[in-house]
C-alpha cells in the first residue's frame, strides 16, 4: 500500500484526541498471513512504517486475527506485546489499544493501534470510541471512495471528526 496522507492525517487526529504518544495503522498482507505497518504518527513513526510480522503476533497480530478490540493497560504483563518489535522503534509503550479494521464484507483489512493513551482506559468509551474511528480509516485502507454510497457517509464522518480534532483539540486538551 502506497502511503496514504488522509490515513496520517486521520492517525494524527486520533494521537491527538487520546492524547497518545502514537498511533499506527497496519494492513494484512494478500496472504493474509502478516500484518505491515503503512502509517503512523508520533513516537517510533519513522521506524515502525514497513515492519511486517505474522498474523497472531503482538497485540496488533492478536486484534488481527481475533477481530476484537483490545485495551492492554500494562505491556509488561501481557504475553502477545511483540517487545523486539517495539524496541527496534527505540519506543517501547507501557499501553497499547488496537481495533481491528473491517472491509466492506467483515474481513479484517488491518489494525489500528494507540500507544499510550492518557485517557482512562478503564472508561467504556475507549474502545467503542477508538472501534468507530476505525471505520472510515478502514474504507480508506479498502481503497477510499468507490462509489457506495454507506462507505462515502463513513468517510464523511471521519473527515468531519478528523477536522473537528484538527480545529478544536481533543476534548480536555485545549
Amino acid at each position: 500500500m502506497t502511503p496514504n496522507p488522509e490515513v496520517e492525517r486521520s492517525l494524527a487526529a486520533m494521537r491527538a484526541l487520546f492524547g497518545a504518544e502514537a498511533c499506527s495503522c497496519a494492513v494484512v498482507d494478500d496472504s493474509g498471513e502478516s500484518l505491515t505497518f503503512v502509517a503512523a504518527d508520533g513516537q517510533g513513526a519513522a521506524e515502525i512504517v514497513g515492519v511486517s510480522l505474522p498474523i497472531g503476533r503482538g497485540i496488533a497480530g492478536w486484534a488481527a486475527m481475533s477481530g476484537q478490540p483490545i485495551a492492554v493497560r500494562d505491556v509488561r504483563t501481557d504475553s502477545r506485546f511483540a517487545r523486539d518489535v517495539a524496541e527496534a522503534t527505540a519506543y517501547v509503550p507501557t499501553s497499547v489499544l488496537a481495533a481491528p479494521l473491517y472491509g466492506a464484507d467483515g474481513e479484517v483489512l488491518g489494525v489500528v493501534e494507540v500507544l499510550d493513551p492518557t485517557v482512562d482506559q478503564a472508561s467504556d468509551w475507549v474502545l467503542a470510541v477508538l472501534g468507530t474511528l476505525a471505520v472510515p480509516i478502514a474504507a480508506l485502507v479498502a481503497g477510499g471512495d468507490r462509489g457506495d454510497v454507506g462507505e462515502t457517509r463513513l468517510l464523511e464522518l471521519g473527515r468531519s471528526v478528523l477536522a473537528a480534532v484538527e480545529t478544536y483539540g481533543a476534548p480536555g486538551r485545549r
